[in-house]
This record gives structure tokens, C-alpha cells and sequence, in this order.
């Protein structure tokens, strides 16, 4: 009896050191987890800066089994997602349209880039499977060469900077895009010709994209290598500077009193600086790349 009485006495010992042991390893195999996948995230970063998102993270951001646009474009070299990270800002505005009957203008074919043209060519056209894609490129020569061996899309040459190029381009295209991008030249008088000009072939509710703002200020480009910061102000107009100047123009309702001290004045509205900017619904800029939204009327 004494023997049955000392087991039942430990009895309690013995489960409160399992439930212990059980504790101490879940805590463990927890730890391990989250060490592995802080490793993880580390190893994506490579030398350069550059960050490949794990495949993991990349899958369970969406709804299907469907390929990620960071992934098209990966799979065909577009500096879209190499060199720059555009995937951020497409992903964010585009990929709830992807299986929507989408009518595109991209500027810039990819004449002048070291593989060739075609990256952005071929990435659209897979992620998005009805899209109606036309572009237009500079180079006539490298368009002809080009499109004599692909079908998928309406090719347009010309300067991108030349206003009767570009009416004579809505003329015969028309004027009902969803989607416009600005990957051509890269220069002032040609991002913001563009925009001026083709603001108005975007359909309501429509996005327009430019990419490679960073030659705002880049000399070489036409841009201010100050960035306007300098006491005399920027010795040119670049993209980022009418973006700005464009900001000004969302927000302009705010209050202008023409006596700021004299509350007999009624506040005026100041006029805008840009005529795109009267039905602009906002603008979103990342690094390198802004879109801008067209209100839905």
C-alpha cells in the first residue's frame, strides 16, 4: 500500500515535467521556424541590393495558380522586374484586370535595349490574355525588321515628342485606351509631350504609367541634375517637376485667401497649372515610376 501511495504522489510531478518537455520543444521547433525563414528573406537580397521575392510569398499573394506579373516578366528578361522594380506598382494596379478585355498602348518596343526587342512585347500578352496591344516606337527601321516576324500587336513609328505624330496616332487608333505606358525615350520634351497629349486617348477610369523618372534628373536626358533644389530653382521643366507641379493641381481647392489675415475676403480657387490634371483622380508614384488615374465619370 505504502508503494501505491508514493506513485500516486508523483503522479502530478511526472505530467507537470512532460508538459514541460512538450513546451520546451514546441518552443524550439518554433524558433527554428522563424530563424529559417529570417534566413530566407536574407538570402533573396543579393549583392547588388536587387530582392527576388521567394516563390512561397509570391504564389500566396493570389488567388490562382496563375504566374505573378513579377514572374511573366522574369520569364521573358524585361528590365521591368531586372533592373527596375516596376512589378510593385503593376501588380498593385493591374492584376485585377488581367482576365478583362483590355485595350493597351505601350511607348517604346525595346529597339534600343541590349537583348532586343519584345520583353514587354511578349510579358503583356501573357498576362494579359485579352488584351488589344498596340505600340509605338522610334526606331522605324527595327519596327519593320521586327513585326515582319511576330504577330499580337498594332505598331506604330514615331516620335513620341511630335505632336502631329501623336494626333495622327489617336486618329487612326483611337482614343479608348484603359492602359497607357511610358517606357520610350525617357527624355523631358518626350514624357511630357506624351502625357499632355495622350492623357486624353485614356478612357475614364483608365491608368497611365510612366516609367525611368529618375532622368528627370539625369543632364543627358534633359533633366536637372539638381533636382530643383537649387537656389535659383530648376534650370529646366523635367517629368517630376510637372508631377509636382501636378500634385498642386489635385490639392488646389484648398483654401487661397487673397488677405490671409482678412476674414472679409472669401477664399478663392487657384487655377491649375496643367489641363490633364482637371479630371486626374490621383497620382501614385514608387521608385522610378508614377501612374496616374483618370476619373471615372
Amino acid at each position: 500500500m505504502t508503494a501505491t501511495i508514493l506513485q500516486a504522489n508523483r503522479a502530478p510531478y511526472i505530467l507537470a515535467t512532460i508538459g514541460l518537455l512538450l513546451f520546451v520543444a514546441t518552443f524550439l521547433h518554433e524558433n527554428d521556424s522563424v530563424s529559417y525563414a529570417w534566413r530566407g528573406t536574407i538570402d533573396s537580397v543579393g549583392k547588388d541590393g536587387s530582392y527576388t521575392p521567394p516563390a512561397s510569398s509570391t504564389a500566396s499573394a493570389r488567388k490562382d495558380n496563375r504566374p505573378s506579373f513579377y514572374e511573366v516578366a522574369l520569364s521573358y528578361g524585361t528590365d521591368k522586374v531586372t533592373t527596375h522594380k516596376y512589378h510593385h506598382m503593376y501588380e498593385k494596379y493591374l492584376a485585377s484586370l488581367r482576365d478583362r478585355p483590355l485595350k493597351m498602348l505601350e511607348i517604346g518596343l525595346g529597339c534600343d535595349m541590349h537583348y532586343g526587342p519584345g520583353k514587354s512585347f511578349y510579358t503583356w500578352l501573357e498576362y494579359f490574355p485579352r488584351v488589344d496591344l498596340y505600340y509605338i516606337e522610334y526606331d522605324a527601321a527595327c519596327v519593320a525588321k521586327w513585326a515582319n516576324s511576330t504577330t499580337g500587336a498594332t505598331i506604330f513609328s514615331g516620335d513620341q515628342a511630335d505632336v502631329a505624330f501623336l494626333n495622327r496616332f489617336m486618329k487612326e487608333a483611337g482614343m479608348d485606351f484603359d492602359i497607357i505606358l511610358d517606357d520610350g525615350g525617357h527624355r523631358m520634351t518626350q514624357q511630357i509631350t506624351s502625357l499632355n497629349h495622350l492623357w486624353k486617348a485614356v478612357k475614364p477610369g483608365g491608368l497611365y504609367f510612366c516609367e525611368d523618372l529618375q532622368t528627370s534628373y539625369w543632364g543627358r536626358y534633359g533633366g536637372d541634375p539638381r533636382g530643383g533644389r537649387g537656389s535659383g530653382g530648376p534650370k529646366t521643366k523635367t517629368m517630376m517637376g510637372v508631377i509636382k507641379e501636378m500634385l498642386d493641381d489635385l490639392n488646389i481647392k484648398a483654401i487661397a485667401n487673397k488677405a490671409p489675415n482678412d476674414l472679409s475676403e472669401e477664399p478663392t480657387e487657384l487655377e491649375r497649372t496643367h489641363k490633364v490634371s482637371a479630371d486626374m483622380l490621383f497620382i501614385d508614384c514608387m521608385e522610378e515610376i508614377c501612374a496616374f488615374g483618370k476619373k471615372d465619370v
